[in-house]
């Protein structure tokens, strides 16, 4: 019996002992297993997914233990899907914010404090100061969301148009100038390639880009959106009176279509590349969409795509600045693999990474050295978007922006309505009772914000 009793110790011990052997060799195996990063991106490409794969091919290669696993957010479903992030907990490792988002979302402190790690990147001299200034709560000296690509404006023409009635890049430098090219190219009622051409187009009410579309027109005048101190309005002022009646006025004197308010940047890229008009703005997604080929999902083989060149906003009276926003990339607190998220961060705001992903997305990198590659040096009408980001202006990074920006746009979207129905009788004093009613309401979100 004791023989037996030896026996079966004996046995349970080699069966415990051959577990434990098979659990020690399964964990041997999960610890090689790449550690997987979520990402959450949005539609910055016709293939966001694939573009955003391709670019992390060589990081890969480099980071066998890492694997990125990409999800992209429809835009209009981004906030709600992040914000509910942040709130639960229930987020991935690294996700891409607006750069009008970042102060928002750093306020809520669902996001990794990245201060100490900048000088791994270079520093911040290393980005663009417009963008840098999007890396956080202003004045919070911490560094929450590191600059990950850029949007700029600028101003895109017709040469044909202008070569036929004697008109030159010169004559778009001011606001004046500007003016009185458009009245020549009204004038002249021109029909080319059986297009009938408009001077100007623009959206209107109906496009998400609404106070985008207007803030440099409100800059160049000398206005602003908020005190210099971020604790008050500056709408209700003379200069953004003036600077919104020189835009508007754009449209009462017939530069620009009625139909055009009630359209959308994309409606208004695809009117331009069409032959619709002889001006437009945009960003440099626009000039990647001219010079792609269509089977890449581009219209470089338009009439228009072999005839038009890029300038500089027109300066006005008191600036010449553009808008410039983009997206950054941030770490949720909450993330299990911080440090593997930091090695993504890191390679995806390196040069090469940042150039290949201006090539897929047609947006500008948000690195200085990134604009050395001859990708951007060889190409006159790229190099117009190095000037533009030198003037780039963005909105305060403030928590309170989150709340303010989508009030201005319905308030600004109703100003539209407005134009349309007063016909060529919309004026500076109209200007002011809208912008006192926007201006209380921005006070309004700022006191119960403090």
């Amino acid at each position: 019996m004791k023989n037996v009793l030896r026996i079966s110790v004996a046995l349970a011990l080699f069966l415990v002992l051959l577990i434990s052997a098979g659990c020690a060799s399964k964990a041997t195996v999960d610890t090689n297993k790449p550690v997987e990063v979520t990402i959450w991106i949005m539609p910055n490409s016709l293939e966001p997914v694939n573009d955003l794969e391709k670019v992390l091919e060589n990081f890969h290669k480099k980071h066998k233990n890492i694997k990125v696993k990409i999800t992209s957010l429809d835009w209009g479903a981004a906030w709600v899907r992040i914000t509910t992030a942040a709130v639960s907990g229930d987020a991935p490792d690294i996700v891409q914010l607006g750069t009008t988002w970042v102060a928002a979302i750093s306020s809520m402190g669902a996001l990794q404090d990245l201060t100490t790690s900048v000088a791994e990147i270079g520093g911040e001299n290393h980005f663009l100061s417009s963008s840098w200034k999007t890396s956080g709560v202003e004045g919070s000296n911490k560094v929450t969301a590191i600059p990950w690509f850029v949007d700029a404006r600028a101003l895109y023409y017709r040469t044909d148009v202008f070569k036929k009635l004697g008109l030159t890049k010169k004559d778009l430098e001011t606001w004046d100038g500007f003016d009185k090219a458009l009245a020549k190219i009204k004038n002249a009622d021109l029909t080319i390639d059986g297009k009938k051409i408009a001077a100007l187009g623009f959206p209107g009410k109906n496009d998400w880009n609404v106070v985008h579309n207007l803030a440099p027109w409100i800059w160049n005048a000398g206005g602003n959106f908020l005190s210099d101190d971020h604790k008050t309005s500056s709408l209700a002022t003379k200069e953004v009176a003036e600077g919104l009646n020189f835009y508007i006025g754009l449209v009462t004197k017939g530069y620009v279509s009625r139909s055009c308010l009630e359209k959308n940047t994309s409606q208004i890229e695809n009117d331009f590349n069409n032959g619709t008009f002889a001006i437009i703005f945009d960003g440099s997604n626009e000039l990647r969409g001219l010079t792609t080929a269509p089977e890449q999902g581009g219209a470089a083989d338009t009439y228009v795509a072999k005839r038009f060149d890029i300038a500089p906003y027109p300066e006005g009276p008191r600036g010449k600045s553009t808008f410039v926003g983009g997206s950054n990339l941030a770490v949720f607190k909450g993330s299990k693999h911080k440090k593997e998220a930091w090695e993504v961060i890191k390679y995806l705001v390196s040069k090469e990474p940042q150039v290949e992903y201006s090539k897929r997305s047609g947006f500008l990198p948000s690195i200085t050295e990134a604009f050395d590659d001859p990708y951007f040096t060889e190409d006159p009408r790229r190099a117009v978007y190095i000037d533009a980001v030198k003037f780039g202006k963005t909105y305060p990074s403030v928590a309170s922006w989150g709340l303010i920006e989508p009030i201005l746009a319905r308030r600004f979207g109703i100003m539209w309505d407005y134009v349309l129905e007063a016909k060529d009788k919309f004026g500076i004093k109209d200007i002011e009772k809208i912008l006192e009613l926007a201006h209380k309401e921005v006070i309004s979100i700022l006191e119960r914000n403090e």
